[in-house]
């Protein structure tokens, strides 16, 4: 999700940078403000450009979505697995996806744009 919002801004026109924050910035203030309070609050605290998205996607998205898309999904497949008898993953497929997320225009800018914030403290990370 966040790579797709981040090449369709860029397509459009938007900066990198903007594009950055804008598809990924916000994006943990907005899973907090939706664990914490109603969605439609959400609306309240993101930015302006966010909630205008918010509102273009809605109005686009969920018709389709009602409209073509449900009606071709039986209930039959709602809720079931995909009945796999395995759940392995090639590991060559993995590093490849891996390889690709991590090379990705947004990681580079946000790698470049984190470099400038000195006063966010590490994460620390397990071990």
């Amino acid at each position: 999700g966040v790579e797709l919002a981040f090449e369709a801004m860029t397509a459009s026109g938007i900066i990198d940078e903007s594009a950055y924050y804008e598809s990924l910035h916000e994006l943990p203030l907005i899973a907090n403000t939706i664990a914490r309070k109603r969605l439609y609050e959400m609306n309240v605290v993101i930015s302006d450009t966010a909630e205008y998205g918010n509102y273009l996607f809605a109005n686009v998205a969920t018709p389709l979505l009602r409209e073509k898309f449900m009606p071709s999904v039986g209930t039959d497949v709602i809720g079931k697995g995909l009945g796999e008898t395995s759940n392995q993953v090639d590991n060559a497929t993995l590093i490849a996806v891996n390889e690709t997320i991590r090379n990705h225009p947004v990681e580079y800018i946000g790698e470049e744009l984190r470099g400038y914030m000195t006063d966010m403290k590490r994460i620390a990370v397990g071990g």
